[in-house]
C-alpha cells in the first residue's frame, strides 16, 4: 500500500493531467451525442401545396408521378408527403420517390421504410444527394411502393391530395392525370450531420488547449505569459469557429469599419456615390442584416461556403452608411490585416471573416502576454486568469475593437502597478508614456485608468543613473524627475482623448448652462489658488492651520447646497407638451438622459439606476465573465450559472495571497487601496453617464450598460483582493486558478456552441 502511495504521489502530475483530458474528451463526446440527437437530420420545408381534400391511393404497378417547378439555383433536399396507411399499421415494404427529368433520366432520390409511415402525416423523405436546378425547369417526381410481404402485400398505400389540380402541377397515374394535386412541401434545408462537423475543429482546439496549458503551468518552471499566449490562442481560435457570422458584440459594425480601412489600405473604392459602403459581389448578401444567424444551419451555411473563391474589386453598393466619425483606425489593426490579406487571396466571406477575427486574436494575444510579463510577481496570476475569461477571448476573436483596448489597459495598469516596487528602465519609461497615449483615446471611459501612474513614487521614475540629483529646476518651479514623466503621461492622455471624444462629450453636454459652468470653474480655481497661498502662508502656525481648516469647512458646507441648488435648476426643461411630442410610433422618446437632464432630474435618474441594479444586475456580471456569449440585446446565449460561479471562484483563488507571503508581494498601502478603488469607480460611473446618452427619459431602467465594459478594469479589483491582510490561501493556488479558469472557458465553449447549434431549429 506504501508503494501504491509513493507511486500515486510521484505520479500525481500526469494523474490529474489524465484526468482533466478526460473530463474534456468525455465533454466533447457528450455534446456530439447530444446534438446528434437534437439537431443532426433536421428539415426546413417550404409549403408548395396544402391542399388536401381527398386521399389517393398509390398504385401498385408504376406508382404516381407528380409534376412539379424548380426555379434557377434552387436546391432540393428531399420531398414532404401527407400520406395515409388506411389505419393499416405496415410492417414491411419501402416507399420510393425519385426526381427525374423531363427525358425520363433520374436526378436523384430517396427512399422511407413503410413501416415508418404514420397515418395522415406528413413524412420527409430525403433524397441520397441534394438536386440543383441549374436553370428554371419542369420535373417529375415519381413516386411508388415495392416489396410488401404477408399481410401487407394486397392493402393500399397512398397520399393525400386536392380535388383539382394546382397550377402546372399535375398528378398522374399510369392511366393518365387524375385531375389533382399532392399535399406538397419541399424540404429545401437539411441539417445532415453538420453539428459533429463544425464540432471537429473547435474540439480539436479546446483538447490541445488543455493538453498544453497544463505543462506550460505544472511544469518544473510556470511560464504564465506563454500559458496566456498558447491557451489563449487555441481556446480564442475555438471561439473564431464557434460564434457563428456576425453574431459578436456589435460585430457588424467592427465589420464595415475594418472592411473600408482594409479597401483604402489595398487602394480600392470604399463607398458608393451616396456614401454607402461598397463590397465585393460574394460578400454583399451578408451585409443585408446587422445581426447574423445562428443555429445549425448558419454552421451549415459557414461550413459549405467557406472555401467559396470571392475575388474582384468592391462594385456593389450595399445602401448602408457607417459613420466613421471618431473611429481610430489602429484598434483595427489586426481585424483590417486579416480582412485585406483574404482579399489579397481572393478568399470569400467565411474565409475573410476568419482571418479578420485571427488577427485581432493575435494583436490581443500579444498585449495580453506582454502584460502578464511586466506585471509584479504576485500579480501574474491574477493579470493571467482575467486575460483568459470567456468574454476577453470572445471578443478577441471576433471583430470587435474592444480586444485591442482590452489588452492595452491591462499592459498599462500592470506596468504602473509593477513600478511601484521597482525602478523603471529606459525603455519602460517610454512604454509607460506610449501606453498612455494610446489608452487615453482608446474608449472614452477608461479615461481614469492613466491615473494609475500616480501611485508610482517619483523616484522609480527617475532616467537618470544613481547618484542624481533628487529635483529638476524648470525656472522657478522644482519637480522630481519622475513627477515630469507623469505630467507628460497624463498630458499625452489627455490630449489624445480630447482629440478622439471631443465631440461625444459636447454631445452628452449639449443642454448645460456652458457660461455658468464656465464661470463657476475659473471661480473654483481662482479659490484653489487663494487657499493654497493662505495656506502656505500660515502652514507653520498651528492656531493659523486650524483657522484655515475650520473657515475651508465652513466654505464647503454653505457652498455645497448653493452649487447643488445651481445644478438642478440649470437652464431650461421640457414641458408637458414637449414630453407628449416626442414619443416615436416605437413608443421612445426621442429625448435621452443628458448632462443637463441629469442635473435637473436627479431624483429621476437615481429611480432609474435603482430599477437597473436588480433587473440588470446579473446580466452585467455574466457580461464580465464570459458566460452571456453573442450580443446580449439580439441574443440571450447563457451557459449555466454553474459555470458562473465556477469562474468567480478561480478568480478569486488567483487573487488571494497566500498565507506567509512576504510583504514585499503585497505592495499597496492605504492610499494605493484608495486610489484603485477611485479609479474603478470613475470607470464605472461613466460607463453609466454614456449609456444614460443612449437612454430616451422614459425608460424605466437604463439601457446600453454591458459588462463587458467593466471586464479592463477588472484586474483592479482582483489587485484590492490580492492586498488585503485578512483572507490567504493556505498555499499558493495561482497555477491551479489560471488553469480552473482556461477549463471552465472550455466549458463555456462547448455549451456555448450546443446552444448555438440548437437554436430556433425548424422542422
Amino acid at each position: 500500500m506504501e508503494q501504491v502511495k509513493a507511486f500515486l504521489y510521484r505520479r500525481r502530475l500526469w494523474l490529474v493531467w489524465l484526468a482533466a483530458v478526460a473530463v474534456c474528451a468525455l465533454a466533447l463526446l457528450w455534446v456530439r451525442y447530444d446534438l446528434a440527437d437534437r439537431v443532426d437530420n433536421q428539415p426546413v420545408y417550404q409549403i408548395v401545396n396544402d391542399d388536401y381534400a381527398r386521399t389517393v391511393a398509390i398504385p401498385a404497378q408504376g406508382g404516381l408521378t407528380q409534376q412539379i417547378s424548380l426555379q434557377a439555383g434552387q436546391r432540393l433536399y428531399g420531398v414532404r408527403l401527407n400520406l395515409t396507411n388506411y389505419e393499416h399499421a405496415f410492417a414491411t415494404g419501402v416507399l420510393h420517390v425519385a426526381l427525374e427529368s423531363p427525358q425520363g433520366d433520374t436526378l436523384t432520390a430517396g427512399t422511407m421504410n413503410c413501416i415508418d409511415i404514420r397515418d395522415n402525416t406528413f413524412e420527409t423523405i430525403i433524397f441520397t444527394e441534394p438536386y440543383r436546378a441549374e436553370d428554371a425547369a419542369a420535373v417529375t417526381l415519381h413516386i411508388w411502393y415495392a416489396d410488401m410481404d404477408g399481410a401487407d402485400a394486397d392493402l393500399p398505400l397512398g397520399l393525400w391530395a386536392s380535388n383539382i389540380q394546382v397550377g402546372n402541377m399535375a398528378l398522374a397515374a399510369a392511366g393518365g392525370p387524375l385531375d389533382a394535386t399532392a399535399a406538397l412541401q419541399y424540404v429545401v434545408d437539411y441539417s445532415e450531420n453538420w453539428s459533429g462537423r463544425m464540432l471537429l475543429v473547435p474540439g480539436m482546439l479546446i483538447l490541445a488547449a488543455v493538453v498544453v496549458s497544463f505543462w506550460l503551468l505544472f511544469g518544473r518552471t510556470a511560464r504564465p505569459a506563454l500559458a496566456v499566449l498558447a491557451g489563449g490562442a487555441l481556446l480564442g481560435a475555438a471561439f473564431v469557429c464557434v460564434t457563428p457570422p456576425l453574431v459578436a458584440p456589435d460585430e457588424y459594425t467592427h465589420l464595415s469599419v475594418a472592411y473600408q480601412l482594409a479597401g483604402s489600405l489595398l487602394g480600392q473604392p470604399t463607398l458608393a456615390g451616396d456614401g454607402s459602403v461598397l463590397v465585393r459581389a460574394c460578400d454583399a448578401p451578408y451585409f443585408l442584416n446587422q445581426t447574423g444567424d445562428i443555429g445549425v444551419f448558419a454552421y451549415k451555411t459557414m461550413g459549405e461556403h467557406f472555401w467559396q473563391g470571392g475575388g474582384g474589386i468592391p462594385d456593389t453598393p450595399t445602401g448602408i452608411v457607417t459613420d466613421m466619425t471618431g473611429r481610430i483606425p489602429w484598434l483595427y489593426l489586426g481585424q483590417v490585416a486579416g480582412i485585406a490579406l483574404a482579399r489579397l487571396l481572393g478568399l470569400g466571406f467565411f474565409a475573410m471573416l476568419a482571418l479578420g477575427r485571427l488577427g485581432n486574436l493575435l494583436v490581443y494575444l500579444l498585449l495580453a502576454a506582454l502584460a502578464v510579463r511586466l506585471a509584479h510577481p504576485g500579480q501574474k496570476w491574477l493579470f493571467a486568469a482575467a486575460a483568459l475569461l470567456p468574454m476577453a477571448l470572445q471578443l478577441a476573436g471576433s471583430l470587435s475593437a474592444d480586444a485591442m483596448v482590452l489588452g492595452l489597459v491591462f499592459c498599462y495598469a500592470a506596468l504602473c502597478l509593477a513600478l511601484r516596487q521597482r525602478a523603471a528602465a529606459p525603455g519602460q519609461l517610454l512604454l509607460l508614456l506610449a501606453l498612455a497615449a494610446l489608452t487615453g483615446p482608446a474608449k472614452a471611459i477608461y479615461l481614469p485608468v492613466v491615473l494609475l501612474c500616480l501611485l508610482i513614487p517619483s523616484e522609480n521614475l527617475d532616467w537618470r543613473p544613481a547618484p542624481y540629483a533628487r529635483r529638476l529646476a524648470l525656472g522657478p518651479v522644482r519637480l522630481q524627475a519622475g513627477s515630469l514623466v507623469k505630467i507628460l503621461a497624463l498630458a499625452l492622455a489627455g490630449f489624445c482623448w480630447m482629440q478622439a471624444n471631443l465631440g461625444a462629450l459636447l454631445y452628452a453636454t449639449r443642454d448645460v448652462d456652458s457660461v455658468g459652468l464656465t464661470r463657476g470653474a475659473v471661480a473654483l480655481a481662482t479659490a484653489v489658488a487663494a487657499l493654497a497661498v493662505v495656506y502656505y502662508l500660515v502652514r507653520r502656525r498651528p492656531l493659523g492651520r486650524r483657522i484655515f481648516f475650520g473657515v475651508l469647512i465652513s466654505g464647503v458646507v454653505v457652498a455645497v447646497p448653493v452649487v447643488l441648488y445651481n445644478l438642478t435648476h440649470m437652464w431650461g426643461g421640457l414641458t408637458p407638451e414637449d414630453l407628449v411630442d416626442s414619443i416615436q410610433p416605437n413608443g421612445d422618446s426621442i429625448y435621452t438622459f443628458s448632462a443637463g437632464y441629469v442635473c435637473r432630474n436627479l431624483p429621476a435618474t437615481l429611480k432609474l439606476l435603482l430599477r437597473s441594479l436588480p433587473e440588470q444586475g446579473a446580466l452585467w456580471l455574466e457580461g464580465v465573465l464570459g458566460t452571456a456569449l453573442g450580443e446580449p440585446i439580439v441574443y440571450r446565449v447563457e451557459v449555466s450559472w454553474l459555470l458562473g460561479i465556477g469562474l468567480l471562484a478561480a478568480l478569486a483563488a488567483a487573487a488571494l495571497p497566500a498565507d506567509g507571503t512576504p510583504r514585499v508581494v503585497n505592495p499597496l498601502s492605504g492610499r494605493g487601496k484608495a486610489g484603485i478603488a477611485l479609479v474603478t469607480l470613475c470607470v464605472v460611473g461613466l460607463t453609466f453617464f454614456a449609456a444614460l446618452n443612449w437612454t430616451p427619459i422614459n425608460y424605466t431602467t437604463i439601457f446600453g450598460v454591458q459588462g463587458r465594459y467593466w471586464l479592463p478594469v477588472l484586474p483592479l479589483l482582483l489587485v484590492l483582493l490580492n492586498a488585503n491582510r485578512r483572507w490567504f490561501a493556505r498555499r499558493p493556488a495561482g497555477r491551479g486558478a489560471v488553469y480552473a479558469v482556461l477549463c471552465l472557458t472550455s466549458f463555456v465553449l462547448l455549451q456555448g456552441y450546443s446552444l448555438y447549434a440548437t437554436w430556433q431549429v425548424t422542422t
